[in-house]
């Protein structure tokens, strides 16, 4: 209703208001989504090393899957969704 009150000079008085979207509880209650999920499409490619080496030579040597987990949980949060 917050942007029917907004937009209420440009609609004027409608006789109908037919609103098309993600579902709704009932047909007694206008029903509004503020936002629907989207759809991501991405190729995401992680590389830590080209060969195999021992760790005592180079350090700590990163897990590509926290790296990727660590990408992803900034588009999605893993724990809540």
């Amino acid at each position: 209703m917050y942007y029917i009150d907004k937009l209420d000079n440009r609609l004027g008085k409608p006789n109908l208001i037919i609103c098309t979207d993600s579902g709704a509880g009932n047909y007694d209650t206008f029903w509004s989504t503020s936002s629907l999920r989207g759809n991501i499409k991405a190729t995401l490619t992680v590389s830590v090393l080209k060969e195999g080496i021992h760790s005592g030579n180079s350090g700590i040597v990163p897990s590509s899957f926290r790296i990727i987990r660590n990408l992803l949980d900034r588009v999605e949060n893993s724990k809540t969704g």
